[in-house]
């Protein structure tokens, strides 16, 4: 453990911003969105959202080198977009009639501002063009899912229950991966890009409700040959694990947690 931040409540959605900025999604007592710098400092850039379109953000997803914030609200069922300085949000898209009164909601934004989401509502991963808020399409895969996005190239990627983790570029499949046969994909798809390019996973053993987390991580060598490596990581034998992400290493001070713990 290289450090760790404080944060009032549970963050249920993270996602750099930039090189060295953290954002993080937290739901309860009103939603808040915090950026969280490379010291560990957080600052709230949204809280109790005055406007009310955000009363539950879950999950936020960022363009590489941007500043705008795509948030996912699962009780008000919209994707909203604010800034990192705070700007009102504004729809991006709602969803109406939805069968779940709290869907699942996983939500990242491509290197060309396309915006990826997965959700058990309208069940399946959609890619919604950044300028295009016409009827949307069907879904690029039919199950729910975690959904992350390469900061350094087009790639985006996808999980699919029970195992599986799809990998695109624009709409193109590009590579499937599969979990080792006593793994399967943990709670509703958690994974993020690695910075060279391949995909870490969340997994849980498949053979139990609740069992070990373990970070999986899977890469695609560029030799041509299209050669795949598997590595296991290592366990997360801490508190719930509920999102993360890979970034570059953070200066956060190693310091004793608080006493408080969030339940949520």
């Amino acid at each position: 453990m290289l450090g760790w931040v404080n944060l009032p409540f549970t963050a249920t959605g993270l996602a750099m911003h930039r090189e060295h900025g953290l954002i993080a999604a937290l739901p309860r007592d009103g939603g808040k969105i915090v950026r969280i710098d490379e010291s560990g400092k957080p600052s709230t850039i949204i809280e109790k959202d005055p406007s009310k379109m955000l009363v539950h953000p879950v999950d936020v997803g960022l363009s590489a080198a941007s500043d705008t914030i795509v948030v996912a609200d699962n009780v008000a069922n919209v994707l909203a977009a604010t800034t990192a300085a705070g700007v009102d949000p504004k729809v991006y898209r709602r969803f109406k009639g939805q069968k779940w009164d709290a869907q699942d909601m996983s939500v990242a934004v491509t290197t060309d501002r396309h915006v990826i989401f997965g959700t058990n509502g309208d069940k399946g991963i959609y890619r919604f063009s950044g300028d295009d808020h016409s009827a949307s399409k069907g879904p690029l895969l039919p199950e729910a899912g975690g959904v992350a996005a390469d900061t350094a190239s087009l790639k985006w990627a996808a999980t699919q229950p029970p195992n599986l983790v799809c990998v695109f570029e624009g709409e193109e499949p590009v590579k499937k991966f599969k979990l080792p046969a006593n793994k399967r994909i943990y709670r509703n798809g958690l994974l993020s890009f690695a910075p060279a390019g391949g995909v870490v996973v969340a997994a849980r053993p498949s053979d139990e409700e609740v069992g070990e987390v373990w970070l999986i991580l899977f890469e695609t060598k560029d030799d041509g040959t299209d050669k795949e490596t598997i590595r296991n990581l290592f366990p997360w034998n801490k508190e719930r694990m509920v999102d993360f992400v890979v970034g570059p290493r953070m200066l956060w001070e190693r310091k004793s947690p608080s006493d408080y713990k969030s339940i949520y």
